[in-house]
């Protein structure tokens, strides 16, 4: 029995691991989404034909970016604290005889 909770434990622990990679993953791709839409509002500054609201639009779609991939950065280090809090320490069991 405890063989089995072993390795659903472990199996949980490396899905939970996994979780997180693509949480960081996820929020790489939305930095760079943010550099993208700020590089745009460079290039549109420089472009007289660009529609007026254009650049504005962009920089809060940049800024929306950049606050996700904050918020999904936070996500995967709570994650990641509470992997590691639920962790069994060595040696719990032996004074449990």
């Amino acid at each position: 029995m405890v063989t089995e909770s072993a390795r659903a434990s472990a199996a949980q622990a490396d899905e939970l691991l996994a979780h997180i990679g693509r949480l960081r993953a996820d929020a790489d791709l939305m930095d760079g989404y943010a550099r993208r839409l700020r590089a745009t509002v460079t290039t549109l500054g420089g472009c007289p034909t660009a529609p007026e609201w254009s650049r504005p639009a962009l920089e809060r779609q940049a800024a929306a970016c950049a606050s996700a991939a904050v918020r999904l950065r936070t996500a995967a280090e709570a994650l990641l604290a509470h992997a590691r809090a639920d962790r069994p320490t060595r040696g719990a069991m032996s004074g449990s005889s």
